[in-house]
C-alpha cells in the first residue's frame, strides 16, 4: 500500500485547523460540533505537520532515519566527530576522514535492513 497524497483532503484539514484556531473553542468542542472524530483531528494535525517538515528539509527523515543537521563552520583538527543513529549504531569519525567513505557508511546505515533466510 503506497503513500499517495490526497491534496483535497489536505486542503480540507488545513481549513479545519484554521477554522478551529479562529473559533476560540477547545479541540473537543470544535470536533463535537462538527462531528469530527477527535482521533482523526489529531492524526491529520500530525500528518500535516510532518508533511510541512518534509517540505522544509526537502526529504522524509523516516526514509533514512537521520535528521538533517547544520554544523557551524569550524575545523575538526582535534578530536572525533560522533554520529549516533536512532537505531543505536555509533559512527566515530577521526580528523582527516575520507568524505566518500563516510557517505558510503551512512548510506549503508540508511538502507532498509534485509533479513537473511
Amino acid at each position: 500500500m503506497g503513500n499517495v497524497r490526497d491534496t483535497k483532503k489536505e486542503a480540507y484539514w488545513r481549513r479545519q485547523f484554521v477554522e478551529h484556531r479562529s473559533s476560540g473553542k477547545s479541540v473537543a468542542e470544535f470536533c463535537r460540533r462538527r462531528r469530527i472524530p477527535l482521533h482523526q483531528f489529531y492524526w491529520w494535525k500530525r500528518r500535516l505537520a510532518s508533511l510541512d517538515d518534509q517540505g522544509r528539509t526537502g526529504q522524509d527523515q523516516s526514509e533514512s532515519g537521520f535528521v538533517p543537521v547544520r554544523l557551524p563552520v569550524f575545523t575538526f583538527s582535534t578530536g572525533m566527530i560522533e554520529i549516533v543513529h536512532p537505531g543505536g549504531c555509533v559512527v566515530r569519525i577521526p580528523p582527516g576522514f575520507d568524505a566518500d567513505s563516510l557517505r558510503r557508511v551512512l548510506g549503508t546505515l540508511a538502507a532498509p535492513r534485509t533479513t537473511e533466510v
